[in-house]
């Protein structure tokens, strides 16, 4: 209330315990009649505005049985949340806007094929130029085949996130681009925006998708699978929120790219084997939970986030390259192993062991701040080369021994003389040790990434 509403407060105050007792037994007013309304206005520092629900459909809508039709405005999926690191994990990546959410698109262009809001429930073939305005939606049995030097382009006319257009199939898609003429899927604005279009969406399509020579760009998810079966070779993803998210799904990825992403990949009780891909310049390259991991011949640098960050996964990574990233790679309660990988030129930490019993072998670490942080003994490091990491080789952060035995430390380094190189016990009484002799008297084979994709 005001001051003045104070000032008047009082007075009527104390002059209705002189009246109260005679009006209210005689009727003669009442404490609203001598008092007023009053309407108290909450502080706006107590109560802040709250934004308005969105009241909009979740998901689109399910796909019917009908010939194909104009089915007029189409729910897109549910708004994309943009990941945030874990809580102390170092790492200060905002959430973020998309820049493309808002940005609306010219005028359609002519081209030889405009869809907008359809179901397609026959067997189709694109060619040329297509340009889709709200969702497309392919029918369970249904295939959808994309020609090589197909450009799909999809038209926001309205900003937000429920606004954008998409592909999603229920059916099979098969994508034959080549190498000379890839298929591309890309906002109707010239230069590509993350968030313009929702993205391709696979639902419950078990059926073998393929996607061959493919370039997705713009998209609040490039590609969205859930419950589905998936090979791709020489895809590409970029200037997306999330280049790839897989949920419950099978995955094959080789020889391809995912850059520019606010996170590259990101796994969830999905199977994937990952050959010769690229992740570059993401915010977090790989994020993966409750999953099974092969990634070989793999590179995944300059990312500002985490490179390879995985929960409860089972792993196999060989032929690796993690540089160049805040974190190297991050492993919490995970099993598995990591060989014959170059981890090197992280800003923070190569390489995390969390509660996990992961071997790590072959592999060249080097350059890093921390070149190897453990927080426990479940794991194992022997065969290894440590160079050049600024403040120490491996830090044990947990009160269990850590072996790492059988590993070069440098020329003429002996286990007598690595106090420095190591945080365990004998800097502080709680840690346990790293145990490190015997050394190996020579570098073992320097790491190299494996091509491995066919």
């Amino acid at each position: 209330m005001t001051m003045n509403q104070a000032r008047r407060f009082i007075r009527i105050m104390a002059c209705c315990l002189a009246v109260t007792g005679f009006g209210l037994l005689t009727g003669c007013a009442t404490l609203t009649e001598l008092m007023g309304t009053w309407h108290v206005q909450p502080s706006p520092v107590e109560t802040p505005p709250t934004a308005p629900a969105d009241t909009s459909a979740a998901a689109p809508p399910a796909v019917a049985t009908e010939r194909p039709v104009d089915q007029g405005n189409v729910s897109p999926p549910p708004e994309q949340v943009l990941p945030v690191p874990a809580a102390g994990s170092g790492i200060d990546t905002p959430r973020r806007t998309l820049p493309g959410l808002d940005r609306l698109a010219p005028a359609a262009p002519a081209v030889a094929t405009v869809l907008r809001n359809l179901l397609i429930t026959e067997d189709t073939t694109w060619r040329g130029e297509v340009l889709i305005e709200g969702w497309v939606r392919i029918a369970p049995q249904t295939t959808l085949t994309l020609e090589s030097g197909t450009v799909v382009r999809f038209r926001r006319t309205a900003p937000g996130i429920t606004a954008a257009p998409g592909l999603l199939v229920q059916g099979r898609l098969v994508v034959r681009g080549s190498t000379d003429a890839p298929v591309r899927f890309t906002p109707a604005n010239g230069t590509p925006l993350a968030g313009e279009w929702y993205g391709i969406v696979l639902l419950a399509s078990e059926k073998k998708n393929i996607i061959e020579h493919c370039r997705v760009e713009g998209a609040v998810m490039g590609l969205d699978a859930s419950h589905s079966a998936l090979t791709m070779n020489g895809a590409s993803f970029s200037s997306c929120g999330t280049g790839v998210r897989l949920a419950e799904s099978v995955v094959t990825f080789a020889g391809g790219e995912v850059s520019g992403c606010e996170v590259g990949m990101e796994l969830d009780g999905s199977e994937i084997d990952l050959r010769d891909v690229r992740f570059n310049g993401n915010v977090d390259g790989l994020t993966v939970r409750r999953s099974s991991l092969y990634l070989a011949g793999a590179r995944v640098s300059d990312c500002k986030g985490r490179g390879i960050d995985a929960f409860d996964t089972r792993l196999k990574l060989e032929g690796a390259v993690v540089e160049r990233c805040e974190s190297g790679i991050v492993l919490t309660e995970c099993d598995g192993s990591v060989a014959h990988s170059l981890i090197a030129g992280n800003r923070r930490v190569g390489l995390i062991l969390s509660r996990s019993g992961v071997k790590i072998s072959g592999s060249e670490i080097a350059r890093n701040d921390v070149g190897l942080r453990v927080e426990d003994g479940r794991g194992i490091a022997w065969g290894n080369s440590f160079s050049g990491n600024g403040t120490y080789d491996i830090y044990n952060a947990g009160s269990e021994d850590f072996r790492a035995m059988a590993n070069w430390w440098g020329t003429g380094q002996s286990a007598q003389n690595l106090d420095s190189r190591l945080y365990d016990g004998n800097d502080d009484p709680v840690r346990g040790m790293v145990l490190v002799a015997p050394v190996l008297d020579s570098a073992p084979l320097p790491a190299v990434p494996n091509s491995v994709a066919k």
